[in-house]
């Protein structure tokens, strides 16, 4: 009940909601503060405790995160990741459905969460795909929740133990007779809540079933609709057989239009009408290529001189997404946007929302701006060096580290012959694993352990303050570094000392940082961002410093008593 505490440390708040799985609460950490999600599971229900040992094992920002699993008075508490946001389902209530851009977008996302569930070993295979179980987070991202019937896969075995599922999203499978759950089974129950979501009909509803969904939105493309129909066939063998292949359909929806295909097999007939033509003038076609690639080129440039010189931020803004439009597999317009996106030295959520406008936006021929960037190899880690640094560094939400791992996970795996130098190569590397764990360092074990190494977390704040990353860098990055190890230690030294890290080593840190900012400090600031990266930094230095000096005097004391060294 809403007062009471669980386990002496977490206070119930409120109740999010019950089902057939459970109560689940709303609870804060006394300590922390922090919020958290707590299911309550009655012994009995042995299934939902491995719920909570599956969900365990598990690590995508897809998904919930477990930080403990208690008892108390004959019950198991799971507390996860609480989701500030709302369900699909409570969407689906306010707009009854959406348009095919969005809901393409949410399946491309889902079936990312999904192929990760299947790859595991063993596969993972969810078996309650319903929009009541997927929630939408304030950043819009899309988390799956309730794992109450999810299964590892046997191979050994011919079918499910137990049948469970929701009616009308459950694939036909899951109700015994058709073998074992597999892939297929959540390709149906996605495709099931793709339908909901675009015609504002549930299945689970009667007339229950489905209906090609143009019948109820004509608008809607007939590619979308032939996707929907292969992931609902009742026979398995005839569905897509993994969500990669789903998203990759999702991704190139319009492709399958009869008007894309009619128009492409008129474009082939030409084509063997001008075969010979085409052949007589083929050094002059050649020429033409060339011509335009260079107008593209002179374009591209003017339009990222533009943004360079333009008085209004938002005719900047718009001359970079010209450019992006023009040459999307080129780094430099993305790292022309996020340089406007920093001037003031955050990264918006409003900001984020249209660097995922631009990453999602639809060229001619069907295909993402993300796509077309992810081709070029190297151009691709240049970008997402930059995006995952801003990120990291200056989102002003709160999973702006989460999101960075990703972005800065890509940028270190460029290679020596990617895009990157060594320095910077080293620089993602170590942030990507900062980023990881962010997550692990404040889910506690039940004997209070971190899930992250605190040992393994100082020397990656330590290696960006070397001076081999130093080397080369422009001032800002290094403040930016620096920021980050005064912080991270002002915040975690009781932590860092537990894990063995002597005061000298974080002392040394410290030394490091301030005798750089001394020599910075006697240079002019280039910019408002720099002077104030500097305040950032000398106030850090105090509170580091100060946190220090206070979690080794306690052991300075006892070393005193124990050799006899102080005063009688």
């Amino acid at each position: 009940m809403p007062g009471d505490i669980l386990y002496k440390t977490y206070r119930i708040l409120d109740v999010l909601g019950k089902g057939g799985s459970g109560t689940v609460y709303l609870v804060r950490h006394e300590r922390s503060g922090r919020l958290w999600a707590v299911k309550e599971i009655a012994k009995e229900e042995n299934h939902l405790i491995m719920e909570a040992e599956l969900l365990k094992k598990l690590r995508h920002p897809g998904l919930p995160a477990v930080g403990d699993i208690l008892e108390q008075n004959g019950m198991f508490y799971l507390v996860m990741d609480y989701i500030e946001g709302k369900s699909l389902r409570r969407l689906l209530e306010e707009e009854t459905r959406f348009s095919q851009e969005q809901v393409v977008a949410w399946g491309i996302e889902l079936c990312g969460v999904l192929e990760y569930l299947h790859t595991r070993t063993p596969s993972v295979i969810y078996r309650d795909m319903k929009p009541s179980n997927v929630m939408r987070r304030e950043d819009g991202s899309l988390v799956l929740v309730d794992f109450g019937t999810a299964r590892e896969r046997k191979e050994e075995a011919e079918g499910d133990t137990v049948w469970l599922g929701t009616r009308g999203y459950a694939a036909p499978e899951q109700y015994g007779g058709h073998g074992q759950t597999g892939p297929e089974t959540d390709v149906y129950g996605l495709g099931a809540v793709l339908y909901h979501l675009l015609t504002g009909r549930s299945p689970a509803d009667p007339p229950y079933g489905f209906v090609p969904i143009r019948m109820v939105r004509p608008e809607l493309s007939g590619g979308l609709e032939k996707i929907l129909a292969c992931c609902t066939r009742d026979n398995p063998e005839e569905r897509y057989h993994s969500c990669g292949e789903l998203a990759w359909s999702l991704e190139h929806y319009r492709e399958l239009d009869e008007a894309f295909i009619r128009q492409k097999k008129r474009r082939r007939r030409i084509f063997v009408v001008c075969a010979v033509a085409t052949m007589t003038a083929f050094v002059g076609s050649r020429t033409m290529a060339l011509l335009e690639r260079r107008a593209i080129a002179g374009t591209y440039q003017a339009q990222l001189a533009e943004a360079e010189g333009a008085v209004h931020r938002e005719d900047r803004l718009e001359a970079c997404r010209r450019a992006i439009r023009l040459e999307p597999g080129l780094a430099e317009g993305y790292r022309c946007l996020m340089k406007i996106f920093l001037e003031d030295g955050t990264f918006s959520a409003e900001e984020e929302l249209v660097l995922r406008e631009v990453l999602n936006e639809r060229l001619d021929g069907g295909g993402r701006i993300l796509d077309r960037l992810q081709k070029n190899e190297t151009e691709y880690q240049k970008a997402a060096y930059e995006i995952g640094q801003a990120y990291f560094y200056d989102y002003e939400g709160t999973d702006g580290k989460r999101a960075s791992a990703r972005w800065l996970l890509a940028a270190a795996q460029s290679g020596e012959e990617g895009g990157l130098s060594g320095r910077e190569l080293l620089r993602a590397e170590v942030l990507s694993r900062i980023a990881g764990y962010y997550d692990g360092l404040d889910i506690q074990k039940r004997n209070g352990d971190s899930e992250a190494s605190y040992e393994e977390y100082w020397q990656d704040l330590e290696t960006l303050g070397r001076q081999e990353l130093e080397a080369g860098d422009n001032r800002v990055t290094a403040l930016l570094a620096d920021r980050e190890l005064v912080v991270g230690l002002a915040l975690r030294t009781k932590q860092f000392k537990t894990a063995g890290i002597d005061a000298d080593s974080m002392e040394t840190a410290l030394l490091r940082v301030r005798n750089r900012l001394r020599v910075w400090e006697r240079e002019p600031d280039r910019s408002e961002y720099e002077s104030q990266l500097k305040r950032d930094v000398r106030e850090g230095l105090l509170t580091a410093g100060r946190a220090v000096e206070a979690a080794f005097a306690d052991t300075e004391s006892w070393e005193e008593e124990e050799h006899g060294t102080g005063n009688d």
